[in-house]
């Protein structure tokens, strides 16, 4: 049987794998998309992402985390407990793709919008139902299900996009191609759930729907009020500014979202532990916890600095130079990420651990804050003020999430910690102003080398990533000359 460390190597591997290759697919995508649909498009375009975003939590209702508890708690209850909540969230994503829509033709947007909102409606449905799959997926610990399932759904959108957007560069055509793949995508994850764990024995259950619905109730108000302090800013940007400056702001708000798919895929992998170490190992809870946020440093530090600095070169790398005010979205909201990564993960140990109600009444007294600010604020300073709002929130939402840690005894992070990563990128940094004149690929690749060797140098690696620069590097290196 492989050690928790080795699982936990192995399962961070591969979702960051899938999640590395969904980058660099989302890069190439975004690109074409914002050469070929302009600014204005652009943003029309991500302003129903975010208006769908608004009432994400309608599509979910926190089944989803709630299933992986539950499933990762017991997993021989698995094909029952999806059965059962797959047909409740069929009930659930039509109910709530009808108030979106009803809720956006009420609005009176333009009517390019309005079919932007009901597309883009008709995807999240689509995928609150696929998650049902991920969330069984991640129970069970088959992150290369989970990692397969991204690369497919990002190579196909990428694929199409690239393909037709020149010959059709509507607003429309993306989100056609988007609806295709995500049923294909969810039809894929059905298949993988029959043949790797059984079928699931589909059955109404009101008793548990009951259950399950209240259970996930403080799941759901904490998403509702994440969606708004995430999306209402843009959303009255596009009401009092137009659509331009949601398509200005969205090009550096864009890279930033990406990056931000980094402390996501480690909350997955981590996730189904933290609540197995909850209900069964608890002396091991606190462990991981610790070595989860110290990941999570090594991993913020650097690509802070470096997108910092290399802002400019990556925006003309991608976008055509109409796109450029957004540099600055991205080098201010990149800022966030360094305690945003740790947000992650201290919220999803809070939510395996039951504390679900504090990220409840967190979430709804900053999102509830943050739809006033907009109102007052965004109107008058347009998008700049949006990465310095996300800012404040990340930083607002870390301090409670440490007090409240402190308080329980867990998360008590040394201060050795923060220091190494934060020298180690400092350096890179150094290395990244001198080396400026260089390609923009090799300038990344050569800073990604100086800071993994000033971090080993100076002892910031802990066991779990050793153990998994030995399997990627060393391993392969020894077998080699093994064979030899």
């Amino acid at each position: 049987m492989p050690t928790q460390t080795k699982k936990i190597t192995l399962d961070t591997a591969a979702i960051f794998f899938g999640k590395v290759v969904g980058l660099i697919f989302g890069m190439a995508r975004l690109s074409y998309l914002a050469t070929y649909l302009g600014l204005a498009n652009f943003g029309i375009l991500n302003f129903a992402l975010y208006f769908c975003s608004l009432f994400q939590v309608l599509f979910d209702f926190g089944m989803s985390q709630l299933l992986t508890r539950d499933i990762a708690r017991d997993v021989s209850k698995s094909a029952e407990l999806v059965g059962r909540i797959i047909i409740l969230k069929i009930i659930i994503v039509i109910i709530a793709g009808a108030i979106v829509g009803l809720i956006g033709i009420v609005l009176h947007f333009d009517n390019q919008t309005n079919w932007a909102i009901l597309l883009t409606t008709v995807v999240f449905a689509i995928n609150g139902i696929s998650m049902i799959f991920l969330s069984a997926f991640q129970a069970h610990r088959k992150m290369a299900l989970v990692s397969v399932s991204n690369i497919l759904n990002d190579l196909l959108l990428s694929i199409f996009v690239i393909l037709l957007i020149k010959s059709s560069p509507f607003v429309i055509t993306v989100l056609i191609l988007s609806i295709l793949v995500s049923v294909a995508n969810m039809l894929f994850l059905y298949v993988m759930y029959i043949k790797t764990i059984g079928i699931p024995r589909l059955c109404f259950d009101r008793k548990l729907w009951t259950n399950f619905m209240k259970d996930s109730t403080p799941i759901a108000m904490n998403s509702l009020g994440v969606s708004l302090y995430m999306f209402i800013g843009p959303t009255v940007l596009k009401y009092t500014r137009g659509d331009v400056e949601v398509g200005i702001y969205t090009a550096g708000y864009k890279l930033v979202s990406i990056l931000m798919l980094i402390p996501m895929a480690y909350s997955q992998v981590v996730y189904p532990i933290f609540s197995e170490f909850y209900s069964a190992t608890a002396e091991k809870l606190s462990k991981a916890l610790n070595d989860s946020l110290r990941i999570m440093l090594i991993i913020a530090f650097p690509v802070a600095v470096g997108i910092i600095l290399l802002a400019p070169q990556l925006f003309a790398i991608i976008f055509p130079s109409e796109f450029n005010p957004g540099i600055i979205i991205l080098q201010l909201g990149i800022i966030s990420i360094i305690v945003a990564y740790l947000n992650w993960v201290t919220a999803t140990f809070l939510m395996a651990i039951n504390r679900q109600s504090l990220l409840m009444f967190l979430s709804i007294l900053i999102g509830a804050a943050t739809a006033a600010l907009s109102v007052i604020i965004v109107p008058k300073h347009g998008y700049i003020v949006l990465p310095l709002m996300m800012i404040g929130i990340e930083f607002l939402i870390f301090i409670v999430h440490r007090l409240y840690l402190q308080k329980i005894s867990y998360g008590n992070l040394s201060i050795i910690s923060v220091v190494k990563p934060f020298i180690s990128a400092l350096v890179m940094g150094i290395l990244l102003v001198l080396l400026s004149g260089l390609n923009f690929f090799l300038i990344v690749f050569m800073g990604a080398v100086v800071y993994l060797i000033v971090l080993y140098l100076i002892g910031g690696f802990g066991e779990q990533e050793k153990e998994l620069l030995n399997r990627l590097i060393f391993d392969p290196m020894r077998n080699k000359m093994s064979a030899k």
